[in-house]
């Protein structure tokens, strides 16, 4: 009888506590309304520290009270990832294209910004942690050299929705 009891409080508590984090975003102040639209992933995709399969996904682009650009991005399929992501920095649109941009790493995605020329704007975003896309090797003289590699910049268009 007891354990039942636990059981039921702690049920309670957990609902309660769902409740409270799915008013959090609101409360703090993000909002979601400038553009939205979906886009399709055709390979494994690193978007900062989340991963996100292959699939469609819907996004919306807005801003925190803060004033930073915020793009909240939503599996459609069930039991897909969802994320919010806050830009490094937002510029002026500089292509004629909405799509996300992306950095090719052997058979996945890292998501390094967001063009939408819709919208006027542009942001970019930390890649995730561990990914380095220059090689650094210290010479006996103590220089540093850096070199790029070659890299392959895929862009994944976005479909805007109506408004």
């Amino acid at each position: 009888m007891k354990t039942i009891r636990n059981f039921a409080t702690l049920f309670g508590l957990s609902l309660m506590l769902a409740a409270f984090g799915a008013a959090g975003a609101r409360a703090q102040g993000i909002t979601m309304t400038s553009v939205g639209g979906t886009f399709n992933l055709p390979l494994q995709a690193q978007w900062g520290s989340m991963s996100l399969p292959a699939g469609t996904y819907t996004l919306q682009y807005g801003y925190a009270v803060s004033g930073m650009p915020v793009v909240e991005v939503r599996g459609t399929a069930k039991g897909s990832p969802q994320g919010i992501f806050i830009a490094q920095a937002h510029n002026s649109a500089s292509g004629t294209k909405n799509a996300i941009i992306c950095v090719r790493e052997g058979n996945a995605l890292l998501v390094q910004g967001l063009e939408l020329a819709a919208a006027g704007e542009s942001a970019s975003f930390s890649l995730p942690r561990g990914a380095r896309l220059t090689a650094r090797q210290r010479n006996s003289n103590g220089t540093v050299q850096v070199a790029e590699a070659p890299m392959l910049i895929q862009r994944v268009p976005i479909s805007l929705e109506a408004k």
